[in-house]
């Protein structure tokens, strides 16, 4: 589970850079400290729904974060 909390500031920065101006950064980091995975899933997979928006190894980065939670 530490690789989870591990990777969670950068699946953090992914989500903040995309949702510039809102609080879906501190959300996501809330989710995951509370460990309310399903939040935390359901945030990275509306990402992963536009994965036209993402750039570089952000899809990659996200997928991986998914492996951990499943």
């Amino acid at each position: 589970m530490q690789v989870v909390y591990d990777m969670a500031p950068v699946v953090a920065d992914i989500i903040g850079a995309h949702c510039a101006g809102t609080h879906a950064r501190e959300n996501f980091v809330g989710a995951c400290l509370r460990a309310e995975w399903s939040e935390a899933r359901a945030m990275v997979e509306g990402m992963l729904a536009e994965p036209w928006h993402l750039v570089g190894h952000q899809e990659t980065r996200l997928r991986d974060f998914l492996e951990l939670l499943a």
